[in-house]
């Protein structure tokens, strides 16, 4: 008897492991450092779990596979500092830039390996980041799809699942994060009309040939572009503006949040010892710091020398020409863990979400310095919840500097909203994590979970739109009038 119920329980835990092909191909440190936790998650929960990045895991765990995207070709350092253009022009150049990516990684030799093999998968993950293209994987494979999104919903991944967005209410990337006034409603149709023509007429044709150029056969991409299973969205109601979002949307945001370590022994002694508290510094792992202009380096330097706390930077050079003695720099620091430690009074970031997210978990005020992308949403999203200050990285002074950081530290509002958003984040049934597995094990065991699909997917634009029905009582309002007035005219 005892012999069948352990052989009961051992089918069982085999059932329940699924094989899972994650694809995170963006060559960028905090791209693959979601896309590996992510994984690591699912492999930690039993699964078989294939990791498609341009970096490779120094420990792997058990269960854990990897096809290494190695680069072909020597990379350069891009410096996005410079990175100074309107934000149409921003989603021309995302898009653009993702069609390169997709090509390079359809093209990559290891990848070319991974597909000859026609490997069994349960199921697939695909990052999102203008990525359409790789929702044929799921054809490929005759698996399901779940896209995962580093953001929250918005116009580029709404039609995925056909997610309602009130343009009227509802911000964009791009946009402002003012709901109210008529400039930012106007902003904003201006910015979903132009995103939907480039999506439209560039983006979604020149991944449809990119496809069928590297498997001949293919369908059109009107086929699968609708049948992603679900996605994974990087966001949550403590720091994201509530908006619609479809069964098919999940929140994970804060699951690549850890259990904090000990810190070395040279930081927790900088921590410990710095009795005017710790103002820490970082602009994330994409931008470097050490490329900064010389004109705003020197007006941070001096921003920083008139401060009586800390300032721990993480500064990607030996050394800081004219460092300040209450300065002090690291080439890599554990941010998360520092942020555990009681001395930390401030944080300076380019708004990065993953960044904001941990300030917001361990209740951290925020001075930030957005860049590109989301960054100056969620900077300015951060400002109006009453935890953070933001500055244009091209307007940054040393006065402007100098004024918001001592009013970070001396009005006691800014920790009190962050404390109040932290216990927001962390009031919840489950964490993020056990969220995160529950819909990917959702999806394996409900072969695609189809009945999460909404009728909206089955819609034509005209008809989502009531353009037809429009047109129609429009035509027969235009002929009742002519009708009324031919009879009284006779």
């Amino acid at each position: 008897m005892m012999r069948c119920i352990v052989l009961i329980l051992f089918l069982i835990s085999i059932s329940q492991c699924a094989r899972i092909l994650g694809v995170f191909h963006v060559p960028g440190k905090s791209h693959y450092a979601a896309g590996n936790t992510l994984m690591k998650i699912l492999a930690e929960r039993g699964h078989e779990v294939t990791l498609v990045s341009p970096f490779k895991e120094k420990k792997p765990p058990k269960n854990f596979n990897e096809v290494v995207l190695a680069p072909t070709a020597p990379q350069g350092k891009a410096n996005f500092f410079n990175f100074n253009v309107h934000p149409i022009i921003q989603s021309y150049i995302y898009s653009s830039i993702s069609i390169s990516m997709i090509n390079e990684t359809f093209s990559h030799p290891e990848f070319k390996k991974l597909l000859k093999t026609k490997e069994k998968f349960d199921l697939i993950i695909i990052e999102y980041f203008f990525s359409d293209a790789l929702k044929y994987l799921g054809v490929y494979f005759d698996a399901p799809v779940i896209i995962y999104s580093a953001l929250d919903a918005n116009s580029w991944i709404n039609p995925s699942v056909a997610n309602p967005m009130p343009i009227s209410s509802v911000q964009d990337l791009t946009a402002s994060s003012d709901v109210l006034s008529f400039y930012s409603r106007l902003d904003r149709t201006f910015m979903y009309t132009c995103n939907s023509l480039i999506r439209n007429f560039l983006y979604i044709p020149a991944h449809d040939k990119v496809v069928k150029e590297h498997f001949p056969g293919a369908p059109d991409i009107d086929a699968y572009f609708d049948k992603a299973a679900l996605i994974l969205l990087n966001a949550d109601v403590s720091i994201n503006a509530p908006i619609p979002k479809v069964p098919a949307m999940v929140d994970i945001g804060g699951f690549h949040v850890k259990p904090t370590k000990p810190l070395p022994k040279d930081l927790q002694d900088i921590l410990d010892n710095a009795v005017n508290g710790v103002v820490y510094f970082s602009m994330g792992s994409n931008l470097q710091s050490s490329q900064m202009p010389k004109e705003t380096l020197a007006a941070l330097l001096g921003a920083f020398s008139k401060l009586k706390e800390t300032v721990l930077w993480k500064w990607e050079d030996d050394d800081l020409p004219g460092k300040p003695d209450n300065v002090v720099i690291r080439k890599w620091l554990p941010q998360n863990d520092i942020f555990a430690h009681k001395n930390i009074k401030l944080f300076i970031t380019h708004g990065g979400i993953f960044s904001t997210i941990e300030a917001v978990y361990h209740g951290i005020p925020c001075l930030a310095f957005p860049i590109f992308g989301d960054q100056i949403l969620n900077a300015q999203r951060a400002t109006e919840n009453g935890y953070a200050r933001w500055i244009r990285f091209h307007e940054i002074t040393e006065e402007r500097v100098a004024t918001e950081i001592r009013d970070l530290l001396t009005n006691p509002k800014y920790s009190e909203n962050v404390k109040a958003r932290s216990r927001i984040m962390l009031d919840k049934p489950v964490s993020a994590v056990d969220r995160l597995v529950f819909w990917v094990e959702y999806v394996i065991r409900h072969k695609g979970a189809d009945h999460l699909r909404v009728a909206g997917l089955d819609l034509t634009w005209y008809q989502y739109l009531l353009v037809d029905v429009i047109v129609l009582i429009s035509i027969c309002s235009l002929l009742s009038v002519l009708f009324i007035r031919y009879v009284f005219v006779i």
